[in-house]
């Protein structure tokens, strides 16, 4: 840009019509680069790290942990898929009656578990995913957390108690535990 000398008033009104002929577009075109991004963002599916892990029936499931607000909100929206030996475990903080469970946005079927302290109070099987709104809400009897998996992977009924534990850190020493140090 190139600095001019004014004149008059219709020099500076010229100049300032200019310059927003220049930066209009630009606006415009960030305004609409930015929206597309947040978009995008808003629609991909989150993918937690595995923190922990479920025994059930001879089988160990590799479980994400949703702990946070935004967590718990987006949980398995927007997956196309879920791998037989995954699932995502919903940490809710505290105990809650009645509580409510949808599909929204979820493009796949899942068993939804509703567990109080990892005993099962409710199962709804193979719930489907949600193609017209309103979307059904299902609710569990009384839960501390909730596990999604996928459906009939687990074979998991009201009663069972779930074997939830961490993941326990790799060992980063370089022996393994079990075997005794040598040369005390």
């Amino acid at each position: 840009m190139q600095l001019r000398k004014i004149r008059s008033q219709n020099d500076l009104f010229g100049e300032a019509l200019k310059l927003l002929n220049f930066l209009g577009p630009v606006a415009g075109v960030s305004i609409i680069v930015a929206s597309t991004s947040i978009c995008y963002l808003q629609t991909r599916p989150q993918h937690l790290p595995v923190t922990h892990t479920l025994t059930h029936n001879r089988r160990t499931f590799q479980l994400e942990v949703a702990t946070t607000a935004e967590e718990l909100e987006k949980g398995l929206k927007f997956r196309s898929s879920l791998r037989g030996d995954r699932g995502m475990l919903f940490i809710l903080g505290r105990e809650y009656k009645d509580v409510p469970f949808w599909m929204s946005q979820v493009k796949i079927h899942l068993d939804i578990i509703f567990l109080k302290d990892n005993v099962v109070t409710t199962v709804v099987y193979n719930a489907p995913p949600c193609t017209e709104n309103p979307c059904p809400i299902y609710k569990g009897r009384v839960a501390t957390s909730v596990l999604e998996l996928t459906p009939g992977a687990a074979k998991i009924r009201v009663g069972d108690r779930l074997n939830i534990q961490p993941v326990l850190p790799k060992n980063d020493i370089g022996f393994d535990s079990k075997t005794p140090v040598a040369g005390k």
